[in-house]
């Protein structure tokens, strides 16, 4: 479907008074919107590792484990202008660990994402780390999943009212 096609869709569905989201989606958890795994790196990570691996993989954030495995803080693309950028020579010689956020809000996969936006929002972060209940990572969702999430749900709804595939 083109985009002159779905805008106009989009504003019969308004017009018809179809509801574009349903009431109970704030209620949903996180672990139900399909997390994305985590990238993680060791605590002896240099920036330069990070920085690679961000670009590799195309991802604004990294989670930090120790060698256990479990979360000790998240490495983002903010980190990266706000802490390193023009601060830090050598990327090869700097430890993540020393420019991490470090004890990041992690969340379960059972938190809603209600309380997941609520955390973001407060805090003013974009990703928050998803782990398991001895604090190892098993996923990430940021303010774009979620808004991805709710995105389709409204089509879904807009598409089942008028009985369309897409």
């Amino acid at each position: 479907m083109d985009q002159k096609t779905l805008l106009s869709t989009i504003h019969s569905a308004c017009a018809r008074g179809v509801q574009l989201i349903p009431p109970n989606i704030l209620c949903a958890s996180i672990g139900s919107i399909g997390l994305k795994d985590p990238f993680t790196m060791p605590m002896t990570a240099t920036l330069q590792d990070c920085l690679d691996a961000m670009q590799k993989y195309k991802v604004g954030s990294l989670l930090v484990c120790d060698a256990e495995g479990k979360l000790k803080g998240i490495f983002t693309e903010r980190d990266f202008v706000m802490k390193v950028m023009g601060k830090v020579s050598n990327l090869a010689a700097a430890l993540v660990t020393d420019y991490m956020t470090k004890d990041p809000v992690r969340e379960q996969p059972e938190a809603s994402l209600a309380f997941a936006l609520s955390v973001m929002s407060h805090g003013g972060f974009r990703h928050v780390p998803i782990v398991d209940h001895e604090d190892i990572p098993i996923g990430i969702v940021s303010v774009k999943d979620v808004v991805d999430y709710f995105v389709q749900k409204m089509l879904d709804g807009i598409f089942d009212s008028i009985d369309i595939d897409v």
